[in-house]
This record gives structure tokens, sequence and C-alpha cells, in this order.
């Protein structure tokens, strides 16, 4: 393809198939079609079928990959003003990407910065359906979860968390109150096709607050065959009689519609109490209802989009960690096991959190006459949250905490057309505007106080490939400005404090192919964060967390450096990547633990005050997969974390514990009337944090002292699973099924990164069942 013809032609062309399965040819939901000469790609939809549209005339190499099975070049001639069929492209299945990491080289979404990269999707996306998007990221190296009790899990990256991590839901940044280590992400799992992980600092492309990474949660493409069709999830667990069901119908019309297309999608969970080796843990009982709706219309040269969802969701928390008085909190950590050990129940009371997050999306493109796409997004969310103590002090009917967060963004983002170069190299890349306004009202006790945020960011990203080599380099800047709002008890009169901050960062990475199977990537990359309400002017009892939080007016921001070096391999029988990264961070804002437990009226909690210091999180990231035969499969994924504050020369608390997960799977290559069956054993070990502030405790006026936590780490645990899974056929269509178990041995442990932990275990064994059908109704080949 030459760069004249590239220049000169308008770029009308497209290139459509299908992606399926040797044997029964069944459609690979969630294949990806990558074009290497552009570094760009899609995802094949419910039947198989993808489209690549507005191409310049050229021959293109198309790679097609999907989880399980090997790999399919093809090279493809276009034409100017023309629409190529590809036809339909079989792949055939391999063990040795029967993996649940399948690190991707190419962009899930366009002009991410050239950095480390893993995703989840299809077979490797189903086996994690129906847990948090916190438990299903715990699978991949460097990603770890922080929870406070059994039912809620938050996403670490390399030891950050909350307002750390940006989380894209469908294109859109997710805003609900983040801040909070007990406040899960208002998240549908279900929706997703692909859950891509960016690790280290990615603020240029995404915003600031990205100082740890960026979660992107991407649907699948919407359909473009004419007809009716969708897919049904349903996962049963043992621990807590865990019941799940999702399902999503969509569709696509033809003739004077063609171009539109719809999706309806629906989730309903529910469990009761869960329960250790050796204890029920009284009111754990989980309920959540999500809906959503998208309608896309594409044309020749643009297209807009709508979408909405709405995640419901009620939260037990567990009655173990309420305590009433000092006595009974040092009783309750020394304990070993909790007093109180009810049966089996679905009941659902006090303390609890009940939170509704509502998102409205807007989007619309235009593809301009020599190549290029502008982009604009707008969103709206609404997340209100309700926390109800053990005891009501506000009314039998209302929560103690109640926080409504009102959250407006808009995105404006042009692509250039790629440029060929007389070097056969090529430029491509991107510049963009975010905005972004919040409101935030609360009502009953106070935690943190009503105020106005506002933010704009300016960036501009290009990236040039000639031969082995890929450099990229971006430049950002952004403004941020807050105002809360507090009542002076005295005047009864409100008043404010107003903060603004801006800063501007930057980003280089470079690649370069060393063989044909081995890639060295190394990036360096700045990032910021300002400081929110929550670090600044929290002052009071937080219900979720049983924890007593103060603030600091005095924070700065946080300013990050961050490198990443990485060396990828994929050989024929020996594949994976090694990474290693060191983030510095200056001005790191630090929830620590205060000496003296704090006493209510409600009762005596553990105190943290938000403070600042300097730090350092540096580490290794190993994942390999070695292919013993044919059929057997050896992986060992290992996540290494170091973190010291330097500037009191020691450690950090809630720091993850160094990990190793390695499993060994069979596949068998043919069973009757049974495809893709395979059985996989694996063990999970997490050492015990001895990076970990030291604890002590001393009696002073009657009083017991802490220093450094409320509890030592615990012991380290080792734990064992299994998974056999298949696919069968029903009708036309495949349905897929699995079998697995967690901690198989029934070991009672408890995990350093749970806020309970110093009340009660974690849950015992798991079995879980999860069967997905896809179905169509009419025409969609």
């Amino acid at each position: 393809m030459t760069s004249g013809l590239a220049q000169s032609a308008e770029c009308t062309a497209t290139v459509s198939g299908t992606i399926v399965g040797s044997g029964h040819h069944e459609p690979l939901t969630g294949a990806t079609v990558y074009v290497r000469e552009l570094a760009t790609g899609t995802v094949a939809d419910s039947s198989g079928s993808f489209r690549i549209e507005h191409l310049c005339p050229g021959t293109y190499t198309l790679v097609y990959q999907f989880v399980g099975y090997k790999t399919k070049e093809l090279a493809v001639r276009v034409g100017a003003d023309s629409s190529t069929a590809a036809a339909s492209v079989q792949l055939i299945p391999d063990s040795q990407t029967l993996q649940e990491v399948v690190v991707t080289e190419h962009r899930s979404e366009a002009q991410q910065l050239l950095q480390t990269q893993v995703s989840l999707s299809g077979a490797a996306l189903d086996q994690t359906r129906g847990q948090s998007l916190g438990e299903s990221l715990k699978s991949l190296a460097g990603l770890y979860s922080i929870q406070t009790g059994p039912s809620i899990s938050k996403p670490v990256i390399h030891g950050l968390y909350s307002n750390r991590i940006i989380i894209l839901n469908n294109g859109i940044r997710q805003e609900d109150q983040q801040w909070g280590t007990e406040h899960a992400p208002q998240v549908d799992q279900f929706l997703a096709s692909r859950l891509t992980v960016i690790k280290g600092a990615a603020s240029i492309r995404y915003g600031s607050d990205a100082i740890g990474g960026v979660i992107l949660v991407e649907p699948k493409p919407m359909p473009t065959q004419p007809g009716m069709g969708g897919e049904l999830n349903i996962v049963g667990g043992t621990n807590g009689g865990l019941g799940v069901a999702s399902g999503m119908l969509e569709g696509a019309f033809d003739k004077k519609l063609a171009g539109l297309s719809w999706r309806l999608q629906g989730t309903l969970k529910r469990s009761g109490y869960v329960r250790t080796p050796n204890y029920y843990l009284e009111n754990t009982s989980y309920h959540e209802n999500n809906v959503s709706g998208d309608v896309h219309y594409d044309h020749r040269n643009w297209g807009a989009e709508v979408f909405y969802s709405q995640f419901d969701t009620k939260v037990g928390l567990f009655t173990g960690a309420q305590v009433g008085s000092l006595a009974d909190l040092y009783a309750a950590i020394s304990n070993p096991q909790p007093l109180v050990q009810p049966n089996f129940s679905y009941a659902l009371g006090r303390p609890y959190q009940d939170v509704q997050h509502d998102l409205l999306k807007a989007r619309a493109y235009v593809h301009g006459p020599k190549g290029g796409t502008l982009t604009a997004t707008f969103a709206r969310q609404q997340n209100t949250r309700r926390e109800y103590d053990y005891v009501s002090f506000s009314g039998a009917l209302n929560p103690e905490l109640y926080l409504k967060l009102v959250t407006h963004t808009t995105d404006l983002v042009w692509e250039h057309a790629p440029i060929k170069t007389k070097s056969a190299g090529q430029w491509s890349g991107s510049v963009g505007f975010n905005g972004i306004t919040q409101g935030n009202v609360r009502q009953y006790l106070f935690l943190i106080p009503n105020f106005r945020n506002y933010g704009a960011g300016l960036f501009a990203i290009e990236r040039y490939a000639v031969g082995p080599w890929t450099v990229e380099a971006g430049l950002r800047y952004d403004y941020r400005w807050l105002r809360a709002y507090f009542l002076d008890d005295a005047t009864k009169q409100t008043y404010h404090e107003t903060h603004n901050w801006q800063n501007a960062n930057g980003s280089l990475g470079v690649a370069y192919q060393l063989r044909p199977a081995l890639t060295l990537t190394a990036n360096l990359s700045t990032a910021w964060r300002a400081p929110n309400v929550a670090d600044l002017y929290s002052n009071g009892l937080h219900q979720s967390a049983v924890a007593y939080e103060r603030g600091n007016p005095n924070l700065k921001p946080e300013q990050a450096y961050n490198g990443n070096l990485v060396l990828a391999y994929a050989g024929k029988r020996l594949s994976g990547e090694i990474g290693v990264y060191n983030n510095l961070i200056n001005n790191y804002i630090y929830l620590k633990p205060d000496s003296v437990p704090i006493i209510r009226q409600r009762g005596a909690f553990p105190s943290y005050t938000y403070t600042q210091l300097q730090a350092t999180f540096r580490g290794i990231d190993a994942t390999l997969t070695y292919k013993l035969t044919d059929q057997l499969t050896l992986a060992t994924k290992n996540s290494l974390l170091y973190a010291y504050n330097q500037t009191d020369h020691g450690y950090l608390v809630f720091i993850p514990p160094n990990r190793s997960d390695n499993s060994l799977r069979y596949d068998w290559s043919k069973v009757e009337k049974l495809s893709n069956l395979y059985i996989s054993v694996t063990g999970l070990y997490v050492a015990r944090q001895n990076r970990a502030p030291a604890v002590t405790s001393r009696q002073e006026n009657g009083q017991i002292i802490f220093t450094g936590d409320f509890a030592a780490p615990p012991p380290a645990y080792f734990l064992l699973g299994a998974e056999l899974g298949f696919m069968a056929q029903v009708g036309r269509h495949p349905m897929s099924v699995s079998i697995s178990g967690t901690n198989l041995a029934n070991v009672a442990y408890r995990d350093y990164l749970n806020r309970f932990r110093y009340f009660a275990d974690e849950p015992g064994r798991t079995i879980m069942l999860k069967v997905k059908l896809p179905f169509s109704v009419g025409k969609r080949s």
C-alpha cells in the first residue's frame, strides 16, 4: 500500500465476514480481528460476524484471534469504493492458548498508551461470570482486590486502588463515590465482552487520577446482520446459595432501517449468608438488579448511539464487625471466631448498603473526507448511596449516611487518519478534550460535605511505527476546581472552602520486536491526582467500613513518576511475559490507622486519619505458559510487590502480599458430542505480608494504645481449586458449561486485604456452575 494512493483516495472500503470454530462451525463470539498495518481492529458479535469500515485501498494483513484457538493470518486486497467479503474464517482449537489470561498486543480502544495490558475475553471471561469486577480481575498478574467482608470487592493494580484507578464503563469514566475502600464499583460484568487492564500511570488519554492504571469494561460491538439474537447466562454457587441470571437480547434491521441496531440486557443476583469452614457470617446476604439498553445508528460516514444502564444493589454487612465498646472491640479482634454464629439465611437487615447507579450516554461520530474521525460523547451519572447502621440513630426508616453524586462528563476526540512515510513508516494519533462537573448532596450524619467539582483536560498522543520499532509520546494539561460547603454550628450560616489545582504530564513509550516471537516494551510516564473531598474533609463514622475517618484540609496533589519494562515471548510451546515496574508518588495520600480507637454514642471504632508522605511501589509481574504435550498445559502467574514509606522509613498498611497462582490443564482433542472439553487444577499461594508496620499495644490509663495497625497480618495460605468445562450443541447454537471449585480443601484463613479480617475468616469451599447459551431468531448470517 503506497503512501500516494492512501492519501489521494477516499477511505470508504469495508471488509466483513464471520469467524467460526472448526468442526461444528459454531460462531466464535468475542473473537478479535486485528488489522496489523493500521494497529486497529474489531470484535465479532454473537453470530461471529465482524465488519471493519473506512479502509483505504491497499493490501492488509488480518489477524484472527480467539481464546483457545490458534491465531490465523490472512492477506486481504481492498480496492477503492468497494466492499470485500472475507467469507467464513475457521479457527482451529489450540490448548496452548486456553489460559485464563490473554496478553493483548493490539489496542482494544483506539489510541491507548503504549503500556502493559492484559485482557479477559471469550472463554476466559466466561469463567469469571457471576463474580464482581474486583474478583474477576484477581486472576491477572499484578491485579488484586481490597475487600470489606465477602460481598464488597474493589480492584487493586500494583498496590493502588480507589481514586488512583479509572474505570471506563462502556467508554464512560465511572464516578460512584469510589474514594471509599468499601465502595465496590457499580458495574455489571455481564455487559462486557472484554475486560482490559492498563497497568501503570495512564493519565494522558484518560485523565487525571489514573496513577495506578485504567480498567476498560468494553461491550461487544452492536450487531450488524439483520435479525434478532442474544444469550442467556445462569450461575449457581453452593456457598451463600448464590443464584445469578443474566439475559441479553439484540437485533439489527435491514432495508430502510439498515444501520439501526439495538440491545437490551438485565441481571438478577441473590446470595445469602456466606459460610467460612467453621461458621456462617451473619447478614452477608447480597441483592443485585441491573438493566441496560443500547441503540446504535451507523451510516456511511457518521453514526450515533444512546445507552442507558441502572445498577441497583443491596449489600448486607457482617454484624460481627459491629461492636459497642472498647472491650467488645478488643474481644472481637482477639477471639478466633465471632461470638454469634447463626444458621444459613437469605435475610438482609441492618447494617447494609443500598446503592443505585444510573448512567445515560450519548455518542456521535463523523468520518472526515481524508479518513480522520471526530467523536463526541456526553454522559450523565447519578449515584445514590444509603448506608444503614446496625442500630438506627436517625429514625427507623432513615439511613445514617445518604450521599447523592451527580456527574456530567464530556469528551471530544479527533483521531487523524494514518499517514504513511517514504521510509515505510506510519504516523497515527489523536487530540482531545475531557470535561467533568460534579455535585454532591448529603443528609443525616456527617461524613463528607456537600461539594461542587469541575475539571477540564487537553491531550495529544502521537505514535510512529517503522519496521520493528514503535514509538509513542503524549502530553496532557489538567485543571481541577473544588468547593466544599459547611454549616457553622454556632451561627447556622453556611460557608465554603475552595481549592483549585492545575498540572501538566507526559509519557514516552517504545516497543521493539527483537524477534518475531520476542518483544521488548518500555514506558516512562507521569500522572497526578488532586485531593478529593473525602481526603480533605472526612470527619465522621463510616458505617460500611465500621471506622471513624478524619480528613486533612492541608493535603497537596499527588504526583507520580512511573516506569515499566516488559519482555514478552510467544513461542510454539512456551509463551508469557515478565515485567518490572517502579512507581514513585510524591505527596501520597494515606489513610493511616490511629493509635487509639474512637468512642462515640454508637460504640468504639478503629480510627483512621488521612496523611501525606512519599511512597514507592515497585515489583515484578511474571506470567508463563508451557505446553508439556499437545493436550497438557502448565501455567504460572506471579506477582511480587514492594511498597515503602520513604518519609518515615517504614511500611504501609493494606499493601498486597506476594502471590503465586499455578495451574495444570488438560484439553481433550475430540469427544463425541462435546467440544472444548477441559479439566484444570489450580493452586494459589499467598504469602504473609511481612512488609507491614509492626503492630504493638500497651496499657495507658486503663486504655489500650495500638501502633501500626489493630492486628498483625494473618499467616500465609494455600488454596486448591479445580474446573471442568465443555461446549455442547443445543440446536444450532453452542452451549458452554463449566463447573468450578475454590478452596476445595476448606482451609480456614484470613486475607490481609480484607477490612473485616480483624473479626472473621474468609469463605470456605465453594462449588459453582456456569451455563451460557446463545440463541438467534431470523436472519443472522
